[in-house]
């Protein structure tokens, strides 16, 4: 904890550790409903070096969008945790288009329809599993191996090794400070340095080729930059759609009048899925501070970090009515028939794999609850969660009825 700033207001400071634990009881949208209940909308807490707190849909958006003053350089708090660069993600416009357009060809919608495919025979193959057995960890068993066998299709790498991949993500990911970080990050860096190798000498049509391939581009800025793409699509396929799944599965464990409702009319499924991924809303990021601006109440200057938890669109009340309930048909969630909620950013750094993700989730929600249309959280388990960068369920014990 370090002391406020002077031009911090007495008023605006809340003791709030995003990597701390979470209260029994509770999960990480009721500790940040609390944020929002203190009375000012833009914060400042002394833990992880000191920063502001955007805790309101409209500010989020706001900073989301203005990366003239709130730069995506530095995304991680406290200062100094980025070991690698990764861009897109870590560079700014116009330069973050450059690599954008590496990713992009793997995400058109005809790819996306090929995989979701690959994704609901993946699917079904586990809900069979799991029927047979009667109970499952919903975690284990099928929320880390969908999206995580999907993104390993994605960049060629062997789905055998798919837990030991996992691991060094959530050891990164996880990690609070510089040292873990480095410790976290040294096989997964070895690996990927080795596999850029052999597809930039034998290329192939995946995206780690696709990436390999940055070499020979005419802007190649240094190795570095192969080796931070390749990064971020590693350790990005590798918990974000399990963390939205797993809290949809549990709401759905609760709530057999929700369970209903989409096995008797299935048309309801793709508003269905942008409710559960408006209501779990998930990423903690931080955003480097250019320039001094003023905004309710709250000097931010530069050189500060501002944390951006999107899981505060997802409950503010002001956007949405009764927020942490699901309503299929709340319509806020559409303009024009265009999703709108802040899940998935907003700008220019908004999700490239967004698309994969609500189609995964649709799958889900599709192919479960034909095969299992009734099931409970053990009430004998726990059900613990972390906060984080990437808030998630650790372990989901349901019982099929």
């Amino acid at each position: 904890m370090i002391d406020k700033p002077d031009h911090v207001p007495a008023e605006l400071v809340v003791d709030f550790d995003y990597n701390g634990p979470i209260p029994e009881g509770e999960d990480n949208y009721t500790v940040l409903r609390k944020l929002q209940d203190h009375g000012h909308d833009i914060l400042w807490t002394g833990r992880n070096g000191g920063h502001w707190i955007v805790t309101r849909a409209e500010d989020i958006k706001w900073v989301q969008e203005n990366f003239q003053i709130f730069s995506h350089e530095v995304f991680q708090i406290p200062r100094g945790m980025e070991r690698v660069k990764m861009p897109p993600l870590t560079v700014d416009p116009p330069l973050h288009a450059r690599y954008r357009a590496v990713m992009n060809p793997f995400f058109t919608p005809s790819r996306v329809a090929a995989m979701t495919e690959q994704a609901r025979g993946i699917a079904i193959e586990l809900i069979q599993t799991i029927k047979a057995k009667g109970r499952c960890d919903f975690v284990a068993d099928f929320s880390r191996i969908l999206p995580v066998v999907m993104f390993l299709g994605i960049v060629d790498l062997p789905v055998e090794r798919r837990l030991e991949f996992i691991a060094w993500g959530e050891g990164y990911l996880r990690a609070t400070t510089i040292e873990d970080k480095d410790r976290a990050i040294g096989p997964a860096l070895r690996y990927i340095q080795a596999k850029i190798d052999e597809r930039h000498a034998k290329p192939g049509g995946d995206l780690l080729s696709a990436i390999a391939g940055w070499r020979d581009n005419p802007r190649f800025g240094g190795e570095q930059e192969v080796i931070g793409m390749a990064l971020l699509v590693f350790f990005g396929g590798l918990d974000t759609v399990a963390s939205v799944l797993t809290f949809t599965a549990r709401h759905l464990a609760q709530h057999p009048e929700h369970r209903r409702r989409i096995i008797e009319d299935p048309a309801v499924i793709p508003k269905a899925a942008e409710e559960y991924l408006r209501r779990h809303g998930l990423s903690n990021t931080g955003r480097l501070i250019l320039q001094d601006v003023e905004r309710k109440g709250a000097l931010m200057k530069a050189d500060e970090m501002v944390l951006v938890p999107i899981g505060c669109s997802s409950i503010d009340e002001r956007l949405y009515k009764d927020a942490f309930a699901v309503d299929f048909d709340r319509p806020e969630n559409f303009i024009n028939n265009a999703p709108v909620h802040n899940t998935f950013g907003n700008g220019p750094h908004k999700c490239v794999g967004a698309s994969l993700a609500r189609a995964e989730i649709r799958v889900f929600l599709e192919e479960w609850l034909k095969l299992i249309p009734d099931f409970h959280v053990d009430p004998d388990g726990t059900v613990p969660i972390h906060m984080g960068s990437v808030p998630g369920i650790d372990r989901l014990d349901l019982i099929l009825e």
